[in-house]
């Protein structure tokens, strides 16, 4: 059975990065939630990453607005 999070090898691999704080930045500008434990551990869910990657996460954080010109017509 896989683990809920990514080790702490597997998240230095997904950013490039060892210290929690960059890595903390570059997941955000990739669009992966992350949260922060008890322990000042980084958290990121595996089935998360592997939905942006696919293209089914939140990696779009850009909202459509309603086109509401269209119903004045």
């Amino acid at each position: 059975m896989e683990a809920l999070f990514l080790t702490p090898e597997e998240l230095e691999q997904l950013t490039g990065r060892r210290r929690g704080k960059e890595q903390r930045e570059t997941l955000d500008n990739l669009g992966i939630r992350w949260k922060v434990n008890a322990a000042g551990d980084t958290l990121v869910g595996r089935r998360h990453v592997e939905e942006v990657f696919c293209g089914f996460g939140a990696a779009n954080t850009e909202r459509k607005k309603p086109n509401i010109g269209a119903l004045s017509r």
